[in-house]
């Protein structure tokens, strides 16, 4: 099988890596951007170059962004060639354009790289859906975030100062707001909810909260009550109805999910007769996400990749419900945009005041934050 890859940067690096131990696979062309950065007679600089070539029978996307990785995955897919990616933001905003594309054109398009890195968790909703209907999912699958709240829940320090330590490390980038505003994580629930759901999922539909304004004083809170808290993504069916969330949780301490430590991911299913399915490794990183494009070209190349499928069709609905923890910092307006009586409980705290409410949505909870940037809210599971 001959391979293109477009770029050359950790991804791409780690997928050639892997496939120099396999000779039947062949990484013919490889697009870079930097003319300085041309090392080997394989690389180009023109997308032409690998689009006009018929000899590439798949071409491997990891340059990341919406443009023009759209242009140049809908292109291959349109010469006939199959695509694997590990783009999530691209993928999250036309999955259903590229689904179609590929379908029109008899060949596959594969996403295992994009949500869970190494963990094979696409694969593994492709199959539990052959047999169940899966019906909900959950998971922590930003390895930045988790890392910085595994240290303040283990080490007690205060949020910015694991922040930069997780940059010194690598961990996070210099601009961090994507993991840790939730970003990254909202494009992976709802490539991951379209799969298991069998309808292309609106990434602007799925409500989104980050970690940001936690406080050590939320910490302390958490560990004095038996809790932990992480960053989850949230996916529920019920009928002809979804819903999809990304917000911080708080777990029982004892919890599988809770007891994830560092950068490392763990993604959860539900199906009714496999029961729960939890899946854990590492969520980023060259040689996980690299092994994991490499296992959907080699699902494509021996014939047993999945096909992926949009024949379901949903309503987005307020399915997913829960109390909430609310820290609303002291000399703020917070009070004011509670709307309802939602309020269970007041507990004055150190630095403000915390807030448990009765049980309500997201979109309840997403009032006030949407209004009050410094409230940090949290869903008891």
């Amino acid at each position: 099988m001959n391979i293109a890859l477009l770029g050359f940067g950790v991804v791409c690096g780690g997928v050639y890596e892997i496939l120099k131990k396999l000779p039947e696979y062949n990484v013919t062309k490889i697009l870079i951007r930097n003319p300085a950065k041309k090392t080997m007679d394989c690389m180009t600089l023109d997308f032409a170059d690998i689009e006009n070539d018929n000899d590439i029978d798949l071409v491997v996307e990891a340059i990341g962004g919406l443009h023009p990785a759209r242009e140049y995955i809908l292109a291959s897919l349109n010469a006939k060639k199959h695509v694997v990616t590990a783009n999530k933001a691209v993928v999250a905003a036309y999955f259903e354009e590229f689904v179609a594309a590929a379908k029109e054109n008899g060949v596959k398009f594969m996403v295992e790289a994009t949500s869970g890195g190494g963990i094979p968790w696409i694969k593994n909703l492709q199959r539990v859906g052959r047999i169940d209907e899966v019906t909900s999912l959950h998971g922590i699958m930003n390895g930045t975030s988790n890392f910085i709240l595994s240290a303040m829940t283990s080490e007690g320090k205060d949020f910015y100062d694991v922040l930069k330590v997780a940059q010194e490390l690598g961990y996070a980038e210099a601009d961090p707001s994507a993991d840790i505003d939730g970003d990254d994580v909202r494009n992976k629930c709802a490539i991951s909810a379209s799969i298991a759901f069998g309808c292309p999922v609106d990434v602007n539909s799925i409500l989104q909260s980050g970690i940001r304004n936690i406080s050590k004083s939320d910490i302390d809170w958490c560990r004095e009550n038996g809790l932990v808290c992480k960053l989850f993504a949230t996916a529920k069916r019920c009928g002809d109805k979804f819903d999809a969330v990304v917000e911080p949780v708080m777990l029982d301490c004892y919890t599988v999910e809770a007891n994830v430590p560092k950068n490392y991911n763990i993604t959860c299913l539900y199906g009714e007769t496999i029961g729960e399915v939890k899946l854990y490794g590492q969520g980023a990183g060259g040689l996980p996400t690299g092994n994991a494009i490499v296992q959907d070209i080699i699902d494509v190349n021996t014939g047993s990749a999945c096909d992926i499928t949009f024949d379901k069709k949903l309503e987005k609905a307020e399915i997913i419900k829960g109390r909430y923890y609310l820290h609303i910092p002291a000399g703020t307006d917070g009070y004011k945009y509670i709307t309802g009586d939602i309020t269970e409980k007041e507990i004055p705290s150190e630095n403000g005041t915390v807030i448990i409410t009765k049980e309500t949505t997201p979109a309840e909870i997403h009032k006030l934050t949407d209004k009050e940037k410094s409230v940090f809210a949290a869903r008891f599971i």
